[in-house]
């Protein structure tokens, strides 16, 4: 390095003065201060389980002084393996979550005018149990609903249902309820998605993606073909063998003339047709009307492309379909076509499924006689639900919600009771891997609790033991835990320093219950769509949903906001995917402001021109458009619910028609 003369001069003086000052002022002046770096503090590992989604996930917890900071997955697990999906990687971010709830809330004002006071939980005990007992005591014909996610079951929702039996019958609602589904991975040689993303919207998205590793390359089996059925390219069809685009809400029709043909094919297993089914004969005589040429011209797949795919079916076995849950016409006919197909029913063959009833039409019949008392437990039916659970929740007295965030029905609620995050939760769940072995899960705390917030199951048995007379009782939710797991032959798995947190539980060898065709034959006689054309709102609006916002939960989270949209490059905010044949004919071009409008409304999104969806298809994410839940969610996107037709029961698919116009 080159010092200049006036640099060197400076340097000199500057050391010369330091040679006369006195010893404790050169101490003081010229020797660095040196900050002791902090001593690390006592690292501990727990393993717990996840609970930011119904699979079940083990994770192992990495905590310092007692404060969690790290999170990975068990690698023995029977459900992940020792991975993890995005929504268990942001588990911290929801353990410390700046807009937690921290205590007991009671409204002030009118609904939704934001004014709460905060209460003690005795208080809110008292409050609460008083009205359900006043609404018991004057006999109304419905004192008190509970609405509660489909999954998991858990220790949680068996107190809720304590409390819902303390007060009568038929109060008790879950407001998903998707088909478990169980494969075989090692004899599949076929797999067709009817427009079900699985690789992103399977109630266990880690082993979704491990089961498709294991369908394409694994050693020793025969490589599975998987067909992927759907109006967008997701992110299921972008990973399998073949995608064929087709029109929203056809995919059923589509099933049952696979169907038909297999039948005048002779493609199907009589015996298995007669053992396990009934009604089969009107079945057959009803999918007659579905012809070639009347199939193709409502899903807009050409006739070619539909033969190959029988062919698929005649010469790849076994063979099975899968389907997701939203239009019950739908799912009756993807089962119809494994049963046909020989693949569905029982544990002898590669598909199993459990729960084909129709979805419970929950908001409909609180609309026919509302509850004077409603408690929601964990879910959003304002934001999920849009417009049909809000004007239901109008109508209710009394609203409770248990949730740990200030959701939009925590809003609109009289008190709203924090209860804890995943990580601070007693855990026992029963939970089924892909393949169909049954896993106890049970764990106590990761961490402690952070803030005045209580296990969901310790405020339903709070709830319960008031409004039939009784003091609360402390701790008794802990020990209610302990006596559930030891009933289940899981009580080894709440050691303190236990490293196992899971078990498998033998296969009880159960049936399922026989195979009716005759409610999909009525179906028929009313709901295959002719699709007609519409002026006003010429196209197809179509609803998908993220792996990070997966059953509408996830945007209050920011890490999951980041990876939201993976292949449109998409992250905080709501865009729109478009076919660039159909963006031209409105004058759109790539990163555009657009309104998408129904009958219902519009919403303004981020329009993205892309050749992966179908034309004449507008494809939107659901998960954003919040009016609360926090910070990183509340006024970001918009949600594509509030405009989609059909909301709520039995939509003829997901969405319905719309227009497209520049913002």
């Amino acid at each position: 390095m080159e010092i200049s003369r006036r640099a060197f001069l400076k340097l000199a003086g500057l050391l010369g003065a330091g040679s006369v000052l006195p010893s404790w002022a050169r101490e003081t002046v010229l020797k660095p201060r040196e900050t002791p770096l902090p001593q690390p503090g006592k690292e501990t590992f727990v393993q717990g389980i996840c609970g930011m989604c119904p699979a079940g996930c083990g994770i192992r917890v990495r905590k310092m002084d007692g404060r969690a900071v790290g999170i990975s997955g068990t690698q023995d697990h029977p459900i992940n393996q020792g991975s993890l999906c995005p929504k268990g990687a942001a588990v911290l971010q929801e353990l410390y979550h700046p807009d937690r709830l921290r205590g007991p809330l009671v409204r002030e004002g009118p609904r939704g005018a934001g004014r709460w006071t905060a209460i003690s939980w005795e208080e809110a005990v008292r409050r609460i149990a008083g009205r359900i007992s006043k609404a018991n005591l004057e006999k109304v014909k419905r004192p008190l609903a509970l609405l509660t996610p489909g999954e998991p079951k858990d220790v949680h929702q068996e107190a809720l249902k304590g409390l819902a039996g303390s007060v009568g019958e038929g109060n008790f609602v879950t407001l998903e309820s998707s088909p478990r589904t169980f494969w075989d991975l090692d004899r599949i040689r076929l797999l067709v998605s009817f427009g079900f993303d699985w690789l992103q919207t399977h109630p266990s998205p880690v082993e979704a993606q491990r089961a498709f590793a294991k369908l394409r390359r694994w050693p020793g089996r025969q490589r599975t073909h998987v067909v992927q059925i759907e109006p967008r390219f997701s992110v299921t069809a972008a990973k399998a063998d073949e995608w064929m685009p087709i029109r929203p809400g056809t995919e059923g029709v589509l099933a049952l003339w696979l169907a038909r043909e297999l039948i005048v094919n002779g493609s199907y297993g009589k015996a298995y047709i007669q053992g396990h089914t009934d009604g089969f004969e009107e079945f057959k005589r009803a999918v007659e009307m579905l012809s070639l040429e009347r199939v193709s011209r409502w899903t807009q797949i050409p006739e070619k492309e539909i033969k190959l795919l029988l062919l698929k079916f005649i010469h790849l076995k076994p063979a099975a379909a899968i389907m997701g849950s939203d239009f019950i016409f739908n799912r009756m006919a993807v089962s119809a076509l494994n049963m046909i197909l020989g693949s569905m029913g029982s544990e002898e063959t590669v598909w199993t499924v459990g729960g084909l009833e129709k979805r419970e039409e929950s908001a409909e019949r609180f609309r026919k006689a509302a509850p004077q008392v409603m408690i929601v437990d964990r879910v959003n039916p304002v934001f999920f639900g849009s417009g049909q659970w809000k004007s239901v929740l109008e109508n209710v007295p009394f609203i409770v919600t248990v949730s740990p965030h200030m959701t939009e029905t925590a809003e609109i609620s009289d008190i709203v009771l924090p209860c804890h995050t995943p990580l601070e939760q007693l855990h026992l769940s029963q939970h089924s891997t892909i393949d169909g072995k049954s896993v106890l899960n049970a764990s106590p705390r990761a961490v402690e609790p952070l803030y005045d917030t209580k296990d969901p199951g310790e405020i339903f048995l709070l709830l319960k033991r008031v409004v039939e007379g009784a003091a609360p009782a402390l701790g008794e939710f802990q020990s209610y835990h302990k006596i559930r797991a030891k009933e289940l032959k899981g009580e080894s798995l709440l050691e303190p320093e236990g490293e196992v947190r899971w078990m498998e539980i033998p296969k009880s060898g159960k049936m399922l219950e026989r195979f009716r065709f005759s409610p999909l034959v009525d179906a028929l006689k009313h709901r295959v769509p002719e699709l007609k054309g519409d002026a006003e709102f010429p196209l197809f609006l179509y609803l998908f949903t993220p792996l990070a916002f997966f059953r509408g939960e996830g945007a209050h989270l920011p890490y999951l906001q980041s990876v939201a949209g993976p292949q449109a490059q998409e992250t905080w905010g709501t865009w729109a995917e478009i076919h660039p044949d159909t963006a031209r004919k409105y004058g759109i071009v790539d990163g555009d402001r657009v309104w998408v409008e129904s009958r219902r409304g519009k919403i303004q999104v981020k329009a993205r021109l892309v050749p992966w969806t179908m034309p004449d298809v507008v494809s939107v994410p659901v998960g954003l458009g919040h009016t609360a839940y926090g910070r990183w969610a509340k006024g970001l996107g918009a949600n594509p619910l509030e405009i989609a037709e059909g909301d709520g029961v039995d939509p003829q698919f997901r969405g319905g028609r719309c227009r497209l116009m520049k913002a």
